[in-house]
């Protein structure tokens, strides 16, 4: 069985917010792709910096906004890295960001294919 990327009823009921206007939608996942993107590379400043605090607020809001658009995986790595964040445990952080890297690319993966190559920023955004 194939990994959910984005949970269906989260990303309808986010479809549904916006009224059904493919454009808003788009621009919204525009956006979060563009941050998490950002996120992505504040986080792995935030551990070459050996910055514990930086690590788990970096993890918890990109957690946060991840399950806003239903990227349970993605969101559920964020959490591992906001706990070790939190616990200081930066040991592991490394792989962990890996995982959230690949997820985010899965989370960009699926955007496309449900909306369209516009609901990406282009590459230039990638932090």
């Amino acid at each position: 069985m194939a990994e959910i990327v984005i949970a269906r009823e989260v990303f309808d009921r986010l479809r549904q917010a916006t009224g059904g206007n493919a454009g808003v939608l788009e621009e919204l996942c525009r956006d979060y792709i563009a941050e998490a993107r950002s996120t992505l590379g504040r986080l792995q400043q935030a551990l070459a910096e050996q910055n514990a605090v930086e690590l788990r607020e970096r993890a918890h809001y990109l957690k946060g906004s991840s399950m806003m658009i239903g990227a349970r995986a993605l969101s559920q790595c964020c959490a591992v890295l906001e706990l070790m964040g939190r616990d200081g445990k930066l040991g592991e952080a490394g792989p962990m960001l890996d995982q959230i890297s690949a997820a985010l690319k899965s989370v960009e993966a699926e955007l496309k294919k449900e909306l369209g190559p516009d609901a990406l920023p282009s590459d230039e955004s990638a932090a």
